[in-house]
C-alpha cells in the first residue's frame, strides 16, 4: 500500500538516487534545473537526466547569507546555500546547470553559483503572446539543444524529441488527474499527500517510472475513498518548497488544488505533438502563468477556472519573503478574486523559518472561521 508522506518521498528519492548513480556510471550526464520554463524534454531527449535543484530547507540559509543579502527570498538563499555547502547530492552530481532568467534575485545569484559549477543562463522573454517573444525563446532553445548535444555526444533528432514530448505530456496528464481527484464534494487526497506524490517527480530519473508511480497513487486514493470534508482552499503563489504554510493550512482546512509554481499552472497546457517540435516546446513553455510575465492575465483566468471547477471557498496566496514579483501581483489578484468573484482571499508573506508559526496559525484559523 502506498503511504504518501515524508517517508514515501525519502524512499522514492533514495531509489532515484541509486538509479542516477547507475546511469552516471554508464556515461549519463546530469543537468540541474531551477524553473518550469527549462525545457526538460530537450534534456531527456539528449540522454541526460534533468533534476530540480530549488532549495527547500532552511538549514543552508545561514551559509548563503555570508554571500547574499539577509532580506532575499529564502528559496534563492536555500538553493545557493545547498550548493555552497555541498549538501545536495543532485547538485554534486550535476555536470551543467540550466537557469532561466526569471526574477532579478535568481539572476544575480546564478552569477555567484557559476563560481561553483557551470551555469548556463537562458534569457527568458517576459512578454507573453508576442511572436517576437516566441522567436527569441526559440533561438535560446536551439542554443540549449546544441549545448546538450555537445555535453552528451548525442544528437537530438526530431523523432526522439517528438517521443519525449509525448512522454512529458503523459506526465502532465497524470499530474492533472491527481488534482482532479479532489473535484468532487468529498476530496480523495490531502494537500500534503498531493505534494508527496507529485514533488519527487522533479527528481525522477525515469520519467515513465514517475508516470507509473503517480498512477499507483491515483489507484490507491480511489480505492481508499474520501478524506474528511472541510473548507475547500486553493493555494496559489510561490513554489511550495517549504511545506510550513501547507501544513499550517491543513490543520484547519483541505487544500483542494495548488496552482503554485510547480503545481497546476505547469500542467494545464500540453505541448503540441504535431508540426515543428522545437517551436511547440517554445510556445507551450511561454504559456506558463508565472508573474515574471507581464501582463500575466493567464494566471487570473486559470485561477478563476479552478475556483469554479473545484468549488473553492477561499484562496490563500503564498509569498516568500522578498519575492517582489509575486508580492506586487498579489494586490491585483486579491481585487480580482475577492472583489470580482466574491471569494475570500488571504495573502501570507513568510520565510522558511519556524519563528512565525504561531502567528501563521492564528491568521489561517481566523480566515477559515470567517469562511
Amino acid at each position: 500500500m502506498i503511504i504518501m508522506d515524508e517517508k514515501y518521498i525519502e524512499e522514492v528519492e533514495h531509489r532515484n538516487f541509486s538509479l542516477a548513480r547507475e546511469k552516471i556510471s554508464q556515461g549519463a550526464k546530469v543537468v540541474g534545473v531551477y524553473c518550469a520554463f527549462t525545457p526538460c524534454e530537450l534534456i531527456t531527449a539528449a540522454g541526460a537526466i534533468p533534476v530540480s535543484l530549488c532549495g527547500s530547507s532552511s538549514d543552508p540559509i545561514a551559509a548563503a547569507e555570508e554571500h547574499l543579502p539577509r532580506n532575499l527570498c529564502p528559496l534563492i538563499k536555500s538553493s545557493y546555500g545547498s550548493a555552497l555547502t555541498d549538501i545536495c547530492p543532485y547538485f554534486h552530481m550535476a555536470d551543467l546547470l540550466l537557469a532561466d532568467a526569471t526574477c532579478d534575485g535568481k539572476k544575480k545569484m546564478f552569477e555567484l553559483l557559476n563560481r561553483i559549477k557551470p551555469v548556463n543562463l537562458l534569457h527568458l522573454p517576459q512578454v507573453p503572446d508576442r511572436e517576437s517573444s516566441v522567436a527569441l525563446w526559440l533561438s535560446e532553445l536551439y542554443r540549449v539543444k546544441r549545448l546538450l548535444e555537445e555535453l552528451t555526444g548525442k544528437q537530438v533528432t526530431d523523432e526522439i524529441l517528438r517521443e519525449t514530448i509525448s512522454l512529458y505530456n503523459e506526465l502532465r496528464k497524470v499530474t492533472r488527474q491527481v488534482f482532479e481527484l479532489n473535484r468532487g464534494d468529498i476530496p480523495l487526497l490531502s494537500g500534503i499527500e498531493m505534494v508527496s506524490l507529485l514533488d519527487s517527480a522533479g527528481f525522477e530519473v525515469d520519467i515513465q517510472g514517475a508516470i507509473d508511480r503517480i498512477k499507483e497513487g491515483i489507484e490507491y486514493a480511489t480505492r481508499r475513498g474520501g478524506i474528511q470534508a472541510r473548507k475547500r482552499i486553493l493555494l496559489t503563489g510561490c513554489p511550495n518548497t517549504s511545506k510550513k504554510v501547507l501544513n499550517c493550512i491543513e490543520n484547519f482546512a483541505n487544500v483542494i488544488v495548488m496552482e503554485n509554481c510547480g503545481g497546476y499552472k505547469t500542467v494545464v497546457d500540453l505541448t503540441n505533438e504535431e508540426g515543428d517540435t522545437m517551436e511547440a516546446i517554445a510556445r507551450a513553455s511561454l504559456k506558463i502563468a508565472c508573474p515574471c510575465m507581464s501582463p500575466n492575465q493567464r494566471r487570473f483566468t486559470l485561477l478563476s477556472d479552478l475556483i469554479e471547477e473545484y468549488s473553492i471557498e477561499g484562496v490563500i496566496d503564498l509569498t516568500w519573503q522578498a519575492c517582489h514579483t509575486y508580492n506586487v501581483e498579489s494586490f491585483a489578484l486579491k481585487d480580482y478574486i475577492q472583489a470580482g468573484m466574491g471569494i475570500p482571499f488571504l495573502q501570507i508573506e513568510t520565510d522558511y523559518s519556524g519563528n512565525d508559526l504561531g502567528w501563521l496559525g492564528v491568521r489561517v484559523e481566523s480566515f477559515i472561521e470567517m469562511l
